[in-house]
């Protein structure tokens, strides 16, 4: 195991180094002294790495930090910080909070559209599930590894008494159908509004895997029998029985692919949810003057450019990828168009104020959701490892 330790270790130096050696170049291209202080940090982080003395959590979160301050290099580096905060200053404030107010209602979309994935296991309450949605979600902001979906599904199995295996499954179903809405919504653009070869790469890749996802989840449902019998065949018996066990939780969470009205529900529900982000985008974008009239591509493009960027690891929050994730939706959407002088700098803008207008009404009430459901860091422990169980599983099986 040492090896792989040292191997592990070596990778990550490696990779904190290359962040280092990036903002070594951008200090020889700029000269600002910022910069000078990334190489030292981030150099000597990474030299500590490579010789073991570096935590493997303070590995993950110099990595995140320098994805971060990369991509908000990319948005802040040659524009002028007064005017960034003189376009903050001159911003509409009415649109952005018709913005938040839009963002309210999604969750409200949301967590109808969780119900109807949780009928076939159970009746849940609308505020349970808002709580453990609005839990997850700031888990999802503060968490690595996107960990607040299995704080999600232990809290509310914790509350409801459902298993927090089937709740996780019904996650499972809600992210490819999130995914598919996403994909769908950046074709529309590519075949009406921006033609880009990357994003119609990135479209073809993406339908791929959801499309595969779902297909294999369906075919599992239909086909379990499959599944258990090779189980059973080539598994020990004392863990076949764990493996079948966690199966049969999790496909508690899948019936709702058997069901036709459900699904159409469920689908129904689904394009509120996301509907209503493109009018909070549409909002957020408005408050701000650009040089020329809002293009309708610019909102509609935002959604996947940020739901794509945020799946990147980072600092909590996103933070660098969703500014990022702005600039190169305005800078598309804008290509061609005549656009005002200090335009970088009402991007670069939007990008705070629009981060905070999608972020704040979900993360502030999920603190108090957090405090109302008393959680305490064992229990925050016990559902980040709800996604180690098959992980675990795997890591008993004989050689």
């Amino acid at each position: 195991m040492t090896w792989i330790k040292n191997r592990t270790n070596l990778v990550w130096g490696l990779l904190i180094l290359a962040i280092a050696a990036f903002f070594g170049y951008r200090y020889v291209q700029l000269g600002h002294l910022v910069y000078l202080a990334y190489v030292v940090a981030f150099g000597g982080l990474g030299l500590l790495s490579l010789i073991n003395q570096l935590p493997q959590r303070w590995q993950n979160l110099t990595f995140n930090l320098g994805i971060s301050l990369f991509f908000l290099d990319f948005v802040f580096a040659e524009i002028s910080l007064a005017d960034v905060f003189r376009a903050m200053a001159n911003a509409d404030y009415r649109m952005l909070l018709l913005s938040m107010g839009m963002i309210l209602l999604h969750i409200y979309f949301r967590t109808v559209r969780w119900q109807w994935l949780l009928k076939p296991m159970g009746q849940v309450a609308f505020w349970p599930a808002c709580r453990a949605l609005l839990i997850g979600i700031t888990g999802n902001t503060v968490l690595p590894a996107r960990a607040g979906e299995f704080l999600r599904a232990y809290v509310l199995g914790r509350s409801t008494g459902l298993a927090k295996t089937g709740v996780f499954a019904t996650l499972v179903v809600e992210r490819i159908f999130d995914g598919l809405t996403v994909l769908l919504i950046l074709l529309v653009v590519i075949i009406w509004g921006v033609h880009n070869e990357r994003l119609q790469l990135i479209g073809i890749l993406g339908a791929i895997f959801y499309v595969g996802v779902m297909v294999g989840l369906i075919v599992f449902m239909l086909k379990r029998h499959w599944a258990d019998a090779l189980i059973n065949k080539f598994l020990p018996p004392h863990l076949a029985k764990r493996v079948l066990g966690l199966l049969d939780g999790f496909s508690s969470g899948l019936v709702v692919l058997k069901n036709p009205a459900q699904l159409a529900m469920v689908t129904f529900w689904n394009m509120l949810t996301w509907g209503i982000i493109l009018i909070s985008f549409w909002f957020g974008l408005l408050a701000f003057d650009f040089g020329s009239p809002l293009p309708w591509q610019a909102p509609v493009l935002m959604l996947p450019a940020m739901a794509l960027g945020l799946t990147v690891p980072a600092a909590p929050g996103g933070v660098g990828l969703v500014q990022a994730a702005i600039k190169l939706t305005l800078d598309l959407t804008y290509a061609g168009l005549p656009v005002a002088a200090n335009f970088q700098e009402s991007v670069a803008a939007a990008g705070i104020l629009i981060h905070f207008t999608q972020f704040a009404p979900e993360v502030i009430p999920g603190i108090f959701c957090f405090m109302y459901e008393g959680l305490s860091t064992r229990e925050v422990s016990a559902g980040r490892s709800l996604g180690q169980s098959d992980a675990n599983i795997v890591a008993n099986l004989p050689d």
